[in-house]
């Protein structure tokens, strides 16, 4: 797999999810991901689904702004 960022090697690595409850560490679970062994990026399919969504909502609020833009420059 290659990296998106820096089309370094991407080495696959196992995530741990912590959580603390009263004081106390606890491994709730892991999932694979991969890391960039060169900048050090990390991408898995939450991190990605989560990016796709932000790029969506981005791309619709530009394009209500330049709908908002255009009116307001007609009138």
């Amino acid at each position: 797999m290659e990296c998106t960022r820096c089309h370094g090697f991407m080495a696959q690595e196992s995530l741990y999810d912590l959580l603390e409850n009263d004081g106390q560490v606890y491994a709730s679970g892991w999932r694979l991901a991969y890391r960039c062994v060169a900048c050090g990026k990390v991408s898995d399919w939450v991190i990605e689904q989560n990016r796709q969504i932000a790029a969506n909502a981005v791309t619709a609020n530009q394009w209500k702004g330049n709908a908002r833009h255009e009116e307001a420059g007609a009138a």
